[in-house]
Formats: C-alpha cells, sequence, structure tokens
C-alpha cells in the first residue's frame, strides 16, 4: 500500500521525485508556488498540484496534511522548508524531509536543532555532492562510484577503450577466462542506451560499464579493464560556492594532496583562505587560460570545475583534458546534459538534484530497503535489500526466480561474506541484496523481497 505524501517543490528534485513516487503508487499532492509549473504537473504527472506558498497553513490543509504520512520540502527556500516541517509536526505527520542548502545550518548544531523544529532528516545537496566528489577523487579510474552494505559493496562505472583486454568478448567469455576475479557487469551504457546484460552481450569499444564488486577487489577489476588507478595529488577546484566550498573542506583534512581553489569573488576568496589550513585559495576566473597556466594546470592530476555556471564547468572540463589532465570533474544539474558528459570527454559529473533525490528515496523506501541510488545519464536504479524469512525470493535459487525483464542481482553480503551471485545461489533470511533494475521493473522486483 502506498503512502500519503505532501510534496513542497516541483523544481527539477521535486518533479523527479514526483515521477518516480506516482509510478510506484504513492499519493502525492504537491505544491509549487509557479502556477504554470503546477498546471503542467498536474496535467503531465499522475498527481494533484496546486499552486501557491509551501507554509500556507490553509493550503497544506487542503492538500491532506492530516492525513499524510511524509512531508518532503524541496522548494528552494530553506526557511519554507524549515517552516512547513514545523506544521506538519503539528497535524502528527510521521516523516517530515527539508532540503535545506544554507551551509550556517549545519556548522553549528549546538545552536540549531532540526529536530526542535519538526525536521526529521535535513538533506545539505551540496555537501552530498562532496562526498561523491572525494569518492571520484579516490578511485581515479572511474566514473562513477557508489557505496553499498557498509561500504563493502562498490559499484563503479568504467569507460572501456581500444586498449581494453577484453574488447569484443562476451561477459561469458571473460568469466572464464578470469574465473578469479569475481565481479558482475550490472549494466551497459551504449550511446545512450541503458542495457541490462545478459551472459552473451558483447563488450565494445566507448562502452561505459557499470560493475558491482566486493570493495577490496576493485583495483584488480580496474586493471582487468585495462585502466590503472592513479594517484591524483595535484588537485585544482574552480568554483568556491557552496559544492566548492564543501569539496575543499573534505579534501583538505586529506593527507599528500596539494589543492588549489580559485574563484572571481575576492570576498569569498579571503574567507576561504581564512577556513582552509592546507589549500591554496586564489582570486581569479577560473576560464582564464592565462591564470591556469600560471597556476600549473599542466601539472594538476585533477580538476574539479564547479561554478555557478554549468557550461563554464563543461568548457573548463574539456579544456583540462586537452591539457592532459587526468581527471576531470564537472558539475551539472541539468539532467539532458548528463547522458553527453562521458561521450564528450568530461570523465564524471555530478549533480546535486540527483543526490538529493537519491538521499530522500532511500527513506521513502519501505523497511527492506537498506539504498537505493540513480545514476547520471543511466536508465537504471541501484536497490540494496533486505530479504526477510518470508520473501518470495528466498524460496528457490536464483536461476528458478521469475525476475522481470530489466533485472539483474549485482552482490549479496552475507554477515562479513560479500557473494557475486550465480545461478544456483538461494538467497536467505537477512541476506543484503543489491539489485540493478530498470525503473519499470522495481515494482516487480519489491514484490520478490
Amino acid at each position: 500500500m502506498g503512502l500519503n505524501i505532501v510534496l513542497l517543490g516541483l523544481g527539477q528534485v521535486g518533479s523527479h521525485l514526483a515521477k518516480i513516487l506516482s509510478r510506484e503508487n504513492h499519493d502525492i499532492t504537491a505544491i509549487d508556488s509557479d502556477p504554470a509549473r503546477a498546471r503542467e504537473a498536474d496535467e503531465t504527472l499522475d498527481i494533484k498540484a496546486l499552486h501557491g506558498q509551501g507554509s500556507d497553513p490553509h493550503l497544506l490543509e487542503e492538500a491532506g496534511i492530516e492525513r499524510a504520512d511524509m512531508l518532503i520540502a524541496v522548494t528552494g527556500n530553506d526557511e519554507v522548508n524549515v517552516v512547513a516541517c514545523g506544521m506538519a509536526a503539528r497535524f502528527w505527520v510521521k516523516q517530515k524531509i527539508a532540503r535545506i542548502r544554507n551551509p550556517e545550518f549545519f556548522d553549528h548544531p549546538p545552536r540549531f536543532a532540526f529536530a526542535d523544529w519538526g525536521v526529521d532528516l535535513a538533506i545539505h545537496p551540496e555537501l552530498e555532492t562532496a562526498r561523491e566528489i572525494v569518492l571520484l577523487i579516490k578511485r581515479s579510474a572511474a566514473t562513477d562510484v557508489l557505496e553499498f552494505a557498509d561500504n563493502r559493496v562498490q559499484l563503479i562505472g568504467i569507460r572501456i577503450d581500444a586498449t581494453c583486454p577484453l574488447l569484443h568478448k562476451t561477459l561469458v567469455e571473460v568469466n572464464r577466462k578470469f574465473p578469479e576475479k569475481v565481479f558482475r557487469v550490472v549494466a551497459i551504457l551504449r550511446g545512450l542506451e541503458t542495457i541490462i546484460p545478459g551472459g552473451n552481450d558483447i563488450l565494445l569499444n566507448r562502452d561505459q560499464l557499470f560493475i558491482v564488486a566486493a570493495s577490496a577487489d576493485i583495483p584488480a577489476i580496474i586493471a582487468l579493464m585495462g585502466k590503472s588507478e592513479e594517484k591524483l595529488q595535484q588537485i585544482m577546484i574552480l568554483g568556491g560556492g557552496r559544492v566548492g566550498r564543501a569539496t575543499a573542506r573534505l579534501l583538505d583534512q586529506e593527507k599528500d594532496l596539494a589543492i588549489k581553489l580559485i574563484d572571481p569573488d575576492a570576498d569569498r576568496a579571503l574567507t576561504l583562505a581564512d577556513e582552509m589550513k592546507n589549500t591554496l585559495v586564489i582570486h581569479g576566473d577560473g576560464r582564464d587560460f592565462n591564470l591556469l597556466s600560471t597556476e600549473g594546470i599542466l601539472e594538476t592530476d585533477a580538476l574539479i570545475s564547479v561554478t555557478e555556471d554549468e557550461e563554464t564547468n563543461i568548457l573548463t572540463s574539456l579544456l583540462a583534458k586537452h591539457f592532459g589532465v587526468t581527471k576531470t570533474i564537472a558539475l551539472v544539474n541539468r539532467r539532458e546534459y548528463m547522458s553527453l558528459m562521458a561521450p564528450i570527454g568530461v570523465n564524471a559529473a555530478v549533480n546535486t538534484n540527483l543526490v538529493t533525490s537519491n538521499a530522500i528515496l532511500r527513506l521513502i523506501r519501505r523497511k527492506d530497503v537498506v539504498s537505493l541510488a540513480t545514476l547520471p545519464g543511466l536508465d537504471a536504479q541501484a536497490v540494496e535489500y533486505v530479504a526477510h524469512a518470508d520473501s518470495r525470493i528466498t524460496r528457490k535459487p536464483l536461476t528458478k526466480v521469475d525476475f522481470p525483464h530489466g533485472v539483474i542481482v549485482g552482490a549479496i553480503t552475507r554477515g562479513d561474506q560479500v557473494i557475486i551471485p550465480v545461478g544456483d545461489t538461494r538467497i536467505q533470511a537477512d541476506d543484503h541484496v543489491i539489485i540493478f533494475s530498470l525503473p519499470q521493473a522495481l515494482t516487480d522486483v519489491d514484490k520478490l523481497f
């Protein structure tokens, strides 16, 4: 049975959540201050959409706040999101989620306790994005990195090229040739097409592979793909806004890194210079080639372009690749751009809206779901389930389970053991199971657990 959810804000995050949640038979009522956006959502999505302010108590009552199971506040205004959660608390709404972008709310927790204002979960998109960037720096050969099962399992993206020794081989042939390498290819992005592969799928040049394995085995698998895990030590960050600041603060704590941050705002650069211990902050325009050259772009291992202008992030990343920078990471929040990043040469793209959506979806899912994530440019989701004694999926070996089309089991964790399953593997109660699935198949997968 679905949840009654009141959703505030129909921007990129809100509309993405509305599409996914309505597809899963939740009862969604949304409120947005833009009349055109509210009208479009009401006409095109399977939700009820109202026009107005999310902090209007009368409008919240019209939206059914008194019978809601959950409030999700993702408007562009932190204060509206917090106030709405406080109002929802008066109606005994069980779960209240707010997107809060102002880092000051998180910098001084003793002064501001979210629970006091009715917020059960506060999501800081920029900090979550920064954590994703740090993972990408640590896994230099990967285009994407997701962690599951308390970081014992990783899902990584790797783009293969003409030097890959596995080119033109089927996945069955790869497994036979390298039986000691235990991993599972759970998806292939070929151009703009997402493929959930079978054993007879062939690896082609420029394919982007998404691989699940025990975290300890990832370096060996990257080497098998013909890639090397270079240590990225010389780091340049363009943009000292919220994402740039959060990224610099996290990297500033790492050892053996030389970090430079370039920002065009003189006051902000001065503030950042006071905050950072090990990061050199430079006042300047990251689009200025002469400045980049002077500051050592030719010796840089990784460029993180996270300015507030997406086109600048893309162009500076491409320029850095031209000058031999090993890894480029661009902040790109337009979903329509995401699938284009790898083909044009940007190593990795991060999207704060997608990070926010993933964090919220993890909480909305029922108790049998530990983690959920969507990858940029990929029309599929990775979900970590917990199997129970009465779950249908525990009754038969995997080869006899009637999985819907577009679903693959990536890995199982059983206690401290990581299992890459084969056909006769049988899932047991309390196993954590990482499933990769096309969106339309998830409802049927839910029923198996």
